[in-house]
């Protein structure tokens, strides 16, 4: 399950598990209240920002079937949202509005507004380019494991199109 207990993005207190199972998920009112004393993340007229390296999984996938973004092959572990449309949107914890490599920019920030919903958010690892892992780690929305299942739908729908952007050991945690 998605904790949302570690590290900056982490917090504390009851409800630290995930919200109960749901077609889409709005940020938790404990992670919206940090986030709105924060203006490097949420500004009260605009809401989040939006990321500059959000980009739909899809679209990712270079001519050798390697997942590319900011024209560099990943390797790692990054963000991603499962957005309302059913589009895998990821990207690197990148903010503008402050130079600091550090900044938050936590997954609401993928899609931005003053009300950002997903269907599904966590972390997406890569090896050499292709696909290795997925999980609903996602302290902001904390989204149900059940609601992984919409996530395997959409990485189904892109196997199918192009299984080479699977690494050999693609597992799902």
């Amino acid at each position: 399950m998605g904790s949302g207990s570690k590290g900056p993005y982490g917090y504390s207190g009851s409800g630290n598990g995930s919200q109960p199972y749901a077609p889409t998920y709005h940020v938790v009112g404990e992670a919206l209240e940090k986030d709105k004393t924060d203006p490097d993340i949420y500004d009260p007229r605009k809401g989040y920002f939006h990321n500059p390296t959000a980009t739909s999984l899809a679209d990712a996938v270079d001519e050798n079937n390697r997942v590319v973004l900011d024209n560099n092959r990943q390797d790692g572990t990054i963000t991603y949202v499962l957005d309302e449309n059913g589009n895998i949107i990821i990207g690197k914890r990148v903010n503008p509005n402050h130079p600091e490599k550090n900044k938050r920019a936590p997954h609401p920030t993928l899609i931005g507004g003053k009300d950002p919903q997903v269907r599904c958010a966590g972390m997406i690892s890569f090896h050499k380019g292709k696909i290795f892992s997925v999980n609903n780690d996602s302290g902001h929305f904390r989204p149900n494991q059940k609601s992984m299942e919409k996530v395997y739908n959409a990485l189904r729908k892109l196997y199918e199109n192009n299984p080479k952007v699977f690494d050999k050991g693609f597992r799902w945690r």
